[in-house]
């Protein structure tokens, strides 16, 4: 069949578009024969398998489309996955455990809407590859389509008046110059899954890294690490060569922007959530979120949470900065904007966007 790319700004109406044509708003289509993968994969699956191979056995409607939607799976090298719990994979592994199960239900059309920006690119042009040998309509909206896309556009014309993002220096708080050193570092997660195993890497003061990796090296474990949100069972982090031990007083080393931003608001009000702000109000003037102040976040679309959780991130007084996937959902201008600042703190930046790529480079 066809795949097709939705472009346009923030704010034009591309995930409109692509819920209508997909039936999901006016209830167009039969049941089973269109999917919607959204930019927080999680929302895709059912939630009832405890398992990523028990989501596919659930959507497919028979055992040739469960082995058909396996062999996605193990084509794009996560074989691996099958058997954990979707919950415990990170963002790209998530993608690609919620569109193997959309497949599964053999729909007549598919919308994904910028899901694959949290792929590596040798993985996401593997599936883009499947999809145009699928017998599934396909529909695509990205951010990052310049990066890699080349096929059938439909443009949305531009917004008339759209919440921007302009960051000045005075909303981001002054914060020490600190030399950052991990040594010998060991993490395996309860399962059995080892992570890490003598892991050693030196953040310079001042610098922001690009933390560079395919889906499931473990990124955004080892900003956990840092974060200290999880404990490793070996090793040592130094702080200007003192040693510090960021899981008993967990955000206090550094500030940590989760890849889902669901995940990292907790508050009633965007005031509410920026709180800790010195400038609340600018703060969220700066990221495009002056005429929502009162507004749950939750009730937000996903590029304004995007934003309110990277504001929440960068407005606290750390020493290091930690972005899982800051541009995801923001079109080039407001990924631009978010960039700027970004670079200015001292940290690490997982992205797999070419955004990035001009920062000193920590691989896994």
């Amino acid at each position: 069949m066809s795949v097709t790319l939705i472009a346009g700004a923030n704010f034009s109406g591309r995930t409109q578009r692509l819920r209508d044509w997909s039936g999901l708003e006016a209830d167009k289509l039969p049941v089973g024969t269109a999917a919607y993968v959204g930019p927080d994969p999680l929302s895709a699956l059912s939630g009832f398998a405890p398992t990523v191979r028990g989501e596919i056995d659930f959507a497919a409607r028979d055992a040739e489309t469960s082995k058909v939607a396996v062999s996605l799976l193990e084509e794009l090298g996560f074989s691996y996955i099958l058997d954990r719990n979707p919950f415990a994979l990170s963002g790209g592994e998530q993608v690609a455990a919620a569109v193997a199960a959309a497949l599964a239900l053999r729909p007549e059309r598919l919308a994904i809407d910028a899901a694959l920006e949290q792929l590596a690119a040798d993985v996401r042009d593997r599936l883009v590859q499947w999809l145009h040998e699928s017998d599934t309509d396909v529909r695509i909206a990205d951010n990052r389509q310049a990066e890699w896309y080349r096929g059938p556009v439909e443009t949305l014309p531009a917004p008339a008046d759209t919440p921007t993002v302009n960051v000045w220096d005075g909303l981001v708080p002054h914060v020490p110059r600190v030399l950052v050193e991990i040594t010998g570092l060991d993490f395996t997660y309860p399962n059995g899954t080892r992570v890490f195993r003598d892991f050693s890497a030196r953040l310079e003061p001042g610098i922001a890294y690009r933390l560079a990796g395919a889906n499931g090296s473990g990124k955004s474990t080892l900003s956990k690490l840092l974060c200290g949100l999880l404990k490793p069972q070996r090793g040592t982090i130094r702080i200007d060569g003192q040693p510090v031990r960021p899981w008993r007083r967990p955000g206090d080393l550094a500030s940590y922007h989760f890849q889902n931003p669901n995940f990292q608001i907790f508050a009633r009000s965007v005031r509410d959530q920026l709180r800790r702000s010195a400038k609340p109000s600018a703060t969220a003037m700066g990221f495009g979120l002056g005429n929502a102040l009162e507004t749950h976040p939750l009730d937000l679309p996903f590029v304004l949470r995007k934003r309110l959780a990277l504001a929440s991130a960068f407005t606290i007084k750390a020493a290091l900065l930690v972005l899982d996937e800051p541009t995801l959902g923001q079109d080039d201008e407001a990924a631009q904007g978010i960039r700027v600042p970004a670079v200015k703190r001292a940290g690490v930046i997982i992205s797999h966007s070419k955004i990035y790529e001009d920062l000193p480079t920590l691989a896994l």
